[in-house]
């Protein structure tokens, strides 16, 4: 994953993901850095809807 912000461009990399005290954990590596992103169940629900569209869904299914 590529995460692009004015200041910089980074390859983000997700290791592990874990459900803690009702939410979602993901840890891993921006660039050299580590890094944990904290998600919500509402914040969880909204990521899913935008990534299971038809569009996004053609896209992982593609070859």
């Amino acid at each position: 994953m590529r995460v692009v912000t004015p200041a910089m461009k980074l390859d983000v990399r997700i290791d592990d993901a874990t459900a803690n005290q009702g939410l979602l954990k993901l840890s891993g590596l921006a660039g050299i850095l580590p890094c944990e992103v904290t998600l919500t169940p509402a914040e969880l629900r909204r990521l899913l809807l935008r990534v299971l569209r038809p569009r996004t869904l053609a896209l992982l299914l593609k070859k």
